[in-house]
């Protein structure tokens, strides 16, 4: 199994519960995308992952992805068919005549003359000329179609919608109340969003998704109050610079690295792999450098969700990654900074398993803090984060090399080690460590046990 998880978006493509079944092989996350579909066949396509990764015998995480408010284009009767240097014009549906483009939110007042205009994945390009009496009057820089509810982002402006929108909050009560682990919260600009969301999530761990210039500028204090967050590169690249999207995606990974939050990277890894069985080099090495740079996640979306070829995908992505992490990551990427006893801890056990190959680390767990910690320094060895409850170590899968195991409960010291090394004998695991607390604190480490 690799040590940076895959996450893998549910969609018509596994369908099929014999694909959905060996895509779970793979898989360590699987996303719902709340964009489409209804509620209710979410909730049904999260039971049949529950009940399949079970016959697998493997905790697989379940994220809920929420709408955000994400700026769309109306439902039109046909496609606009658009020709360079044509004249269109945007209106909210409300205040939307023939002729005109009808948009969902009503963004007028954000807007700027000469600002870029993107629909979909960002063709075509449109820039405004004109504001006037409620209506954004654009001029088309290149030939192409706007459709029904394709997305619009303007670059330049500060939006003023904001997550949690309403229906986000509905749906954030929904997820919580059927069990699910993680919630992305689309379109974030400041920490104040995640904490908003926060006040319904309940134990709901929200994922920040990265998007817009406003929250790469609150970065800091986005990592501090998210649980994780999500580099959304297809959004990102209409709304910042596109060449500036490889550098903020290394600054924002460095980022979570030392806040010890888990980081995907997102957003057209294997995007060809949508119609094609295998993937261009190009997409080979993004996948490949995403994980030398030390991210935890790597997602697919549309290659899973409607691609013809969901399984050679996920294969793929094993495959970049197995290889890349057997080279091995760099110094720079091993490193971070401590800034408590319990990171000292986690840094000294990550140290011993580099210089002494050690095989595996065993961390008995109430709260998983201790592995998740130590998850950041990118230990050589894999982390065995051992627990009885099924949502902590369903929480874990989005963590780089952490898996979850239950050995039962422990009345003491002895029993915890004996129940250990006989884990370890039946896995042919013969060096390993044991990090735990002697303290009655959860979430504290001060001592770790070495096996060899």
């Amino acid at each position: 199994m690799t040590r940076t998880k895959i996450i893998s978006t549910f969609g018509p493509a596994l369908f099929d519960e014999a694909v959905l079944k060996e895509a779970l092989k793979y898989a360590d996350i699987i996303r719902f995308n709340f964009s489409h579909g209804t509620p209710e066949e979410k909730l049904e396509a999260k039971e049949k992952v529950l009940k399949l990764s079970k016959e697998l015998n493997k905790d697989v995480a379940l994220l809920a992805d929420l709408p955000g408010p994400k700026i769309r284009v109306s439902k039109l009767e046909n496609d606009v068919i658009i020709k360079t240097g044509d004249t269109i014009i945007f209106s909210h549906s409300s205040n939307s005549k023939p002729g005109e483009v009808p948009i969902e939110i009503d963004i007028y007042d954000d807007m700027k003359v000469g600002c870029e205009v993107s629909i979909g994945d960002g063709n075509p390009k449109l820039v405004i000329k004109e504001l006037k009496d409620r209506k954004i009057i654009c001029t088309a820089l290149q030939d192409g179609k706007i459709a029904s509810r394709k997305g619009i982002n303007v670059k330049g402006v500060n939006m003023s919608a904001a997550p949690p929108t309403q229906e986000d909050l509905k749906l954030i009560k929904f997820v919580k109340d059927n069990g699910f682990d993680y919630v992305a919260l689309s379109f974030v600009k400041t920490a104040q969003n995640v904490k908003e969301a926060r006040k319904l999530s309940g134990d709901l761990l929200i994922i920040s998704k990265i998007e817009r210039q406003e929250a790469i500028s609150d970065i800091k204090e986005i990592v501090k109050e998210s649980d994780g967050v999500m580099i959304a590169r297809g959004d990102m690249a209409l709304n910042i610079e596109f060449n500036q999207v490889p550098v903020v995606q290394d600054m924002i990974i460095k980022e979570c690295r030392e806040s010890s939050k888990p980081v995907i990277v997102a957003t057209q890894m294997l995007a060809s792999m949508t119609s094609n069985q295998s993937p261009t080099r190009a997409e080979m090495t993004d996948v490949a450098n995403a994980v030398k740079s030390g991210t935890d996640c790597v997602m697919l979306s549309d290659e899973t969700a409607v691609g013809r070829y969901p399984l050679d995908a996920l294969k793929a992505m094993s495959s970049i990654i197995t290889y890349t992490e057997a080279v091995g990551l760099s110094n720079k990427e091993q490193q971070k900074n401590i800034t408590d006893k319990n990171e000292g801890v986690a840094a000294a056990a990550a140290s011993i398993t580099h210089m002494c190959k050690t095989e595996r680390i065993f961390i008995p767990t109430v709260t998983g803090k201790t592995a998740k910690v130590l998850s950041s320094f990118r230990p050589e060895a894999e982390i065995y984060a051992i627990t009885e409850s099924e949502k902590l170590r369903r929480s874990m899968c989005m963590y780089y090399g952490i898996r979850g195991v239950n050995l039962g409960k422990f009345s003491s010291e002895e029993e915890m080690t004996s129940s250990i090394k006989k884990h370890a004998g039946e896995s042919s695991i013969k060096s390993y460590l044991i990090v735990f607390g002697k303290s009655a604190t959860a979430g504290i480490s001060d001592t770790i046990k070495c096996v060899w």
